[in-house]
This record gives structure tokens, sequence and C-alpha cells, in this order.
């Protein structure tokens, strides 16, 4: 095990909690000790006395997910006398909710370490790859990246959206996408297609090709499998079709994620269809649409009428009901 890598990832959780405030510090203390008690475990130096204070801290914070996966971990450490390997897949999934509540550095220094421990998990190295991407660190995420490919032997769906990663950071990142949605469908991988549709379409975007954009997102909608990844990328074209000035499309897209998405992501396209009845003067939307509970998301609604052109409304509704169940 690289010592240094280890106690860096500890290192930076204790250093946001001592420049934060309230429960983030309180949390990112937490979750130094635990991986202080990783780290001392792997390089077997088993420390009883960092194993009781990082317990007493993680039982101090409030009940949530990342209070059970830390206890997880803990409970690893305790119960094996070779945590190394087994202690990476909780680490993971201690990283995926750092990632989900937005504190990226932290969820960073739980994956390197859970990388660090697990050096031949291709999976591990992609979340990795995608968190070194988030945080700007270009060099190291296209290493990564292509870690994560060679990991999977060059042709498997790890490697596949390996390469989706690598076009988007790479010099010609719509050039590079369509070459891995290309091959991702000629090896019948919709999922990885849809991941690289979905980035195609903040490239399009970014450059001012909305409708492009829009079109690429549909696409990818129709090849994820899951629900919460429809919605999100319903969520997505709404913000297209609104920057176009295309209010019935952007409520077809909204209701798109309404009739997939999860519990805050229902709320969420809740709030944003009250938000577009504001704007567009319709009381019976205001009436259907409106909430007297506080939104976990603020809508700030984009739209701008569009002078003239037809609307996009009637195929996404259709679009909508093609993918919807019965």
């Amino acid at each position: 095990m690289n010592a240094p890598l280890a106690s860096a990832a500890a290192g930076t959780l204790r250093q946001i909690s001592e420049s934060e405030r309230g429960e983030r510090s309180r949390r990112a203390a937490a979750g130094a000790l635990v991986l202080a008690a990783v780290e001392r475990a792997a390089a077997g130096m088993q420390d009883e006395f960092v194993l009781r204070r990082a317990r007493r801290d993680v039982e101090g914070l409030e009940r949530s997910p990342e209070k059970s996966i830390l206890t997880r971990v803990l409970l690893v450490l305790e119960e094996s006398a070779d945590p190394s390997v087994r202690v990476a897949a909780p680490l993971v999934q201690y990283a995926c909710e750092l990632e989900r509540t937005r504190r990226l550095p932290e969820a960073d220094a739980a994956v390197s370490l859970a990388l660090e421990l697990d050096t031949v998990s291709s999976a591990t190295a992609l979340h990795a790859a995608r968190l070194a991407r988030k945080l700007g660190d270009r060099e190291r995420a296209l290493a990564l990246y292509c870690a994560a490919r060679d990991l999977d032997g060059g042709s498997g769906a790890i490697a596949r959206l390996a390469a989706v990663g690598e076009a988007v950071v790479g010099d010609d990142a719509e050039r590079g996408l369509t070459r891995a949605i290309r091959a991702a469908l000629r090896a019948g991988d919709g999922e990885s297609a849809a991941v690289g549709l979905e980035e195609r379409a903040a490239v399009l975007r970014a450059r001012g090709d909305r409708r492009g954009a829009a079109l690429d997102l549909c696409l990818a909608a129709a090849r994820f499998p899951d629900g919460v990844d429809r919605a999100r990328v319903a969520h997505a074209l709404a913000g297209v079709v609104l920057a176009m000035g295309d209010a019935p499309a952007a409520r077809e897209a909204m209701l798109a994620a309404l009739a997939w998405g999860d519990a805050p992501q229902k709320d969420h396209a809740r709030t944003r269809l009250h938000t577009l009845a504001r704007d567009t003067g319709d009381q019976v939307g205001m009436r259907r649409w409106r909430s007297f509970q506080r939104p976990p998301l603020v809508s700030l609604s984009a739209y701008r009428p569009a002078a003239g052109g037809r609307t996009l409304a009637p195929r996404l509704a259709r679009w909508r009901e093609a993918l919807t169940p019965a």
C-alpha cells in the first residue's frame, strides 16, 4: 500500500473538518478518523484507539446513508484480519454518497484510497476518473480513464464508459464522443451510448447548438434503462428547450421527469412546472402544481418567449408517451 496516498486521503478530510463549520465539519472529521483507521489496518498496524475514536464520532452523526456506510467500514475493520480489499467496496459507496451530496474533495479522497486498496478494480478507477474530471484535474482524469479501460481489458462496458470520459477531456470532445457512441452501439451497449449522448449534448449546448443537444438528450433517454437516469436527462432537456424559448416543449420534458424520476426528481419537476406556469400566466397550471412544502431545489426559470417558430412539444409528447410504461 502507498502510505503517503492513504495519509493524504485522511488528511484531506481532516483539513476540510478544520476549515468548514457545522454538519459538514463533523462529517469530515468522522470520515477522516475512519480513513485513518483504514490506512493503519491496511498497513498491518490495526489501532484500537483510533477505531474507538472513529466509532464514537460516527455514532454521533445524524442518521443518514453516510453514517450507515461508515459504520459498515468500521465493522469490516473490526471483523477482518486483512481488510484491505474487503473495505474498498464500502469506501467506493462512501465516495458515491459524498459525490451525491456535492462534497467532491471528500469523495475524491475516499475513492483514491479505495483504488489504492484494490488496484485491479476497473469500476473504481472509472469512478476516480470521473471525480478528477469534475474537480478540473484533466491530466489525472485522462490517466485514470486509460487505467480503467486497460483494467477492463479494453473491450468491456467499463472500457466503453472510459472511452466516453477520455473523449470528454480530449482535445476534440464532439468527435471523440461520436466515435465512443458508435463503438458502444456496435457492441450493443445502449447504456454506454446513452452516457456518451448525454455528454455530447452538453458539448453541443455549450457551443450554441441547442437543437442538436435536445436531439441527443432524447436519444439518451431512450437508451437508458433506469428511470432515474431518464429523469435526469429529461430535466436537462427541459433546460435546453427553455433556453430556446419553447415553453410547451419544456412542459413535456418536465412531465417526463415527473413520470420517470425518484422522489427528489419528481419534487423538482413539480416545482419547475409551477414556476413555468407562473411565468407563462397559466393559472390552471399554477393551481395544479402548487405545493405547500419547501422545495428541495430552487427553480429559477430561464424562460424567454421565442419570436415565432414551431414548438417541439408534439414530438416530445410522443417521445414521453413512448418511453412511459402503460
